[in-house]
């Protein structure tokens, strides 16, 4: 079965024990937005500052300057002012409106990944908000060098920011490969916006399925079981309460390309999905399903990394 994978959140949130109810909703404590400063980075700051007043949540603002901004070959009385203190000039003046926030600032010299993830550790944030290198209206977007290497590497979830909003997600898509590990996104979402916005999705497939007849009668065949399987899963993650105000959607398809038309077809807001550790076979995965579905859906997604 050829499906989208998901994964854990930071050990810190536990294990769940009991039913994600609204009883005990995540709260988010802190919020870390890793900005580049660039045009298209308002999208990631609007959004990060309205996730800290909704949850009432610090917010760190952090930026790297990377080290070729320091290395001009120029000598020392020709050379501009200090890029540090040029970053944090930016910041203030093109990215108002925080001032009501308690916010920090961290711009220092070094790598985007090393930067962004030492800041986020150190403060133990509950989430890191980024956005993408580049936006193609009728392909696949320019996720960047930073996102793939905080959804592998950063404890918190990642929630990469594609387009302008000022409201909460109302329309949000979990997906699932239905395994063990698909609790885990499942429960970030639950724990997020509760049950009732929330789409449980499935893309499911066989091997050499050009060999196995006719389309339309395999995915009719198979589907049935795939939404069993779903229901039992929501069921076990949330209740039956719960489970039953959540919407079930599988598909016979590749997993990024039939979610991405779920989303444009429905006006989705957010996608939920995850990845696995760091390493072999789990990573080879998170290259060729989870970094699909951040590159093809055209929403905002959440992605929850299960640690190692």
């Amino acid at each position: 079965m050829d499906v989208c994978f998901c994964a854990d959140f930071p050990e810190r949130w536990g294990r769940r024990t009991t039913k994600v109810t609204a009883a005990n909703r995540i709260s988010l404590r802190h919020v870390t937005l890793a900005t580049d400063l660039a045009a298209r980075s308002d999208r990631a700051f609007d959004r990060a500052l309205d996730m800290a007043r909704r949850w009432n949540a610090q917010l760190l603002i952090v930026h790297a300057v990377e080290d070729r901004a320091l290395s001009t070959g120029e000598p020392s009385w020709r050379r501009g002012s200090d890029p540090v203190e040029t970053a944090r000039r930016k910041l203030l003046f093109d990215y108002p409106g925080w001032e009501d926030i308690e916010t920090a600032i961290d711009i220092r010299v070094g790598t985007p990944r090393d930067v962004v993830l030492e800041a986020a550790a150190r403060e133990n944030t509950d989430m890191i908000v980024t956005g993408i290198a580049r936006e193609d209206v009728y392909g696949r977007d320019n996720l960047g060098d930073l996102v793939p290497l905080l959804a592998k590497h950063a404890d918190a979830p990642v929630l990469v920011v594609k387009k302008h909003a000022k409201t909460a997600p109302r329309r949000v898509v979990v997906a699932s490969d239905l395994t063990d590990t698909s609790h885990a996104a499942l429960d970030l979402a639950l724990g997020l916006f509760g049950p009732g916005r929330l789409i449980l999705f499935n893309a499911f497939d066989i091997p050499y399925r050009g060999l196995a007849g006719d389309r339309n009668e395999l995915e009719r065949t198979m589907r049935p079981g795939v939404i069993e399987e779903c229901k039992a899963l929501l069921v076990d993650a949330a209740g039956a309460a719960a489970a039953s105000q959540i919407e079930i959607i599988a598909e016979l398809g590749a997993p990024a390309q039939t979610l991405a038309k779920l989303v444009a077809d429905r006006d989705i807001d957010l996608v939920v999905t995850g990845t696995y550790g760091h390493t072999g076979l789990m990573d080879a995965l998170l290259g060729s399903t989870a970094m699909d579905i951040m590159a093809e859906v055209s929403c905002d997604v959440l992605v929850a990394r299960r640690k190692t």
